[in-house]
């Protein structure tokens, strides 16, 4: 029984001691609809777990407009533009 006792404990001791914390770094890339450039940016999340860590790196995507000038008829134009950001937890 004794055995049984210091293996638990050893067990336990060994598991309290170890972090479930670490850094991650979480890549967005960001695009619109009227652009085919993208733009890739990294933010590091320091000392958090992976589920916090989830919880921060996160996809968004929102609509606007923004404006065009005709420069033949001199007028602006508005056209409807789509922002997407794409991120995934390293």
């Amino acid at each position: 029984m004794k055995k049984y006792l210091y293996l638990i404990g050893a067990f336990l001791t060994g598991l309290s001691s170890t972090s479930c914390k670490k850094d991650f770094t979480c890549s967005c890339t960001s695009t619109n609809t009227n652009s085919s450039d993208a733009y890739v940016s990294e933010t590091t999340i320091k000392e958090a777990t992976k589920k916090a860590a989830q919880a921060n790196c996160v996809s968004t995507e929102s609509e606007g407009t923004t404006y065009t000038y005709n420069y033949t008829t001199g007028t602006f134009t508005q056209v409807p533009v789509t922002y997407t950001s794409t991120c995934e937890l390293d």
